[in-house]
């Protein structure tokens, strides 16, 4: 089960306000008064999420208690650097293909932090699109996510957190992964009707979007928990 904290997160109401107050604060960070452009942006709560109150959308989808916040003053805020925590946390984020992985990282994750995504590796070794990955260049790719691997598993580099995202729809799989990589797994619950919603409704997809709905279906096939 996906933690409660993580699911709201990852939800449509969160991530809508999220985008919501980032636009109405001009890209001005609360903290330090800089502008930057809106990805570089994280709406904080001022009061801290918990699971105490994570249903209470008076606390959590209150606007009044968002703050726009910069990388740094939000890694300031949440203490972290690895300088004063101490750790590096490790997360393997897994779920079916259009269940909005990438979406939720591109969310929690800071300039900082590294991030493994096998489909954007893909797109920085070739010239290819999103859904269209030729095999001249599958080992390029698959050579470069193993190597960001193997410095995530030996904690190498200045990164702070790191995140592995992929289907993993297997349970021995990303189990082991987890311990491979003293990885925290956090799962992105989306519904098999939602995805293959998404997957017909992105204009990305449009011509392999049967394809990419055969990857959703067979992905729930292969799901074990």
């Amino acid at each position: 089960m996906i933690d409660p904290i993580h699911a709201f997160y990852c939800s449509k109401e969160f991530t809508g306000l999220s985008r919501l107050v980032k636009l109405k604060s001009g890209g001005r960070c609360a903290r330090c008064g800089g502008i930057f452009p809106l990805p570089e942006l994280r709406a904080h709560h001022v009061q801290e999420i918990t699971l105490a109150n994570v249903c209470d959308p008076h606390v959590t989808l209150d606007a009044g208690n968002i703050e726009v916040l910069c990388h740094d003053c939000h890694n300031r805020e949440h203490k972290r650097f690895a300088a004063v925590s101490g750790a590096r946390r490790v997360f393997v984020v897994w779920g079916a293909p259009c269940s909005g992985k990438s979406s939720y990282v591109a969310e929690v994750a800071t300039h900082r932090d590294l991030i493994i995504d096998l489909d954007r590796l893909h797109l920085a070794v070739c010239n290819c699109g999103l859904y269209d990955k030729p095999d001249a260049t599958k080992a390029e790719a698959f050579a470069l996510r193993d190597k960001l691997l193997e410095r995530i598993r030996y904690r190498a580099g200045k990164w702070e957190d790191a995140y592995i995202i992929g289907g993993y729809p297997d349970r021995t799989e990303r189990e082991q992964l987890a311990r491979d990589y003293g990885a925290e797994l956090i799962h992105i619950d989306t519904p098999r009707e939602e995805c293959v919603r998404r997957a017909c409704a992105d204009e990305r997809r449009a011509a392999v979007r049967d394809t990419v709905v055969k990857w959703v279906e067979g992905y729930y096939a292969r799901l074990t928990f």
